[in-house]
């Protein structure tokens, strides 16, 4: 971790390195909403605790590499995704491929449960696939922490990961205060999907 990561929150410059939006997948009909304001404004709250959360992380635990997947039922069709790079990887500013749920990132959702692997220990995973069709194209990793996001009820609403530890491989520290965030994160989304599916036309007492 460098001096600049080292600072309190409060004091970090956001400069350097890149954030952005993966979600050009169909959206899943049983949870996706309608295109009206009201569903402008849940979008654009989500996507904002996203982009947070994937910029928090990244600084946080002091890593090159972050993501932060909102995942609904386990349909990674209508995942939407946001990472953040530092300029180490700045090749990959414009990279875009949405993850499809294959690998093993996705038995981290199917399962709910943390993994922390060197990038040796990751790559003797039975559910490591090299990339799948993204081999070459895809930002290398140099080992990886993923935990899921789990609400107050258990429901598994997506995950983060991080990748490229500043000097050194994720601990187990590190897996205790990603999964911390990844709390409040979940309880945030949540909160945004209920108030969405509460605001729905028909569900208002009255209609």
């Amino acid at each position: 971790m460098n001096d600049q990561d080292a600072q309190p929150l409060a004091n970090i410059s956001w400069a350097g390195g890149t954030s952005g939006v993966v979600a050009p997948q169909a959206l899943d009909d049983d949870w996706s909403p309608a295109p009206d304001a009201r569903a402008t404004d849940f979008l654009l709250a989500v996507d904002g605790t996203l982009h947070l959360t994937a910029e928090l992380a990244r600084r946080l635990i002091g890593a090159h590499q972050a993501a932060a997947s909102l995942i609904i039922g386990g349909n990674w069709r209508g995942m939407r995704k946001y990472f953040s790079l530092s300029p180490k990887y700045a090749a990959w500013y414009h990279y875009r491929t949405p993850a499809v749920g294959f690998g093993i990132h996705a038995e981290v959702v199917a399962h709910n449960r943390a993994m922390r692997f060197t990038q040796a220990e990751l790559e003797q995973q039975p559910g490591w696939k090299h990339f799948g069709r993204e081999a070459g194209k895809h930002p290398p990793m140099r080992g990886w922490l993923a935990v899921p996001l789990i609400g107050h009820d258990g429901r598994n609403y997506g995950l983060l990961q991080l990748s490229d530890k500043y000097d050194d491989d994720f601990t187990e520290k590190d897996e205790a205060q990603l999964t911390q965030l990844a709390q409040l994160v979940a309880t945030t989304l949540g909160a945004l999907l209920r108030l969405h599916e509460n605001a729905a036309p028909g569900q208002q007492e009255g209609q």
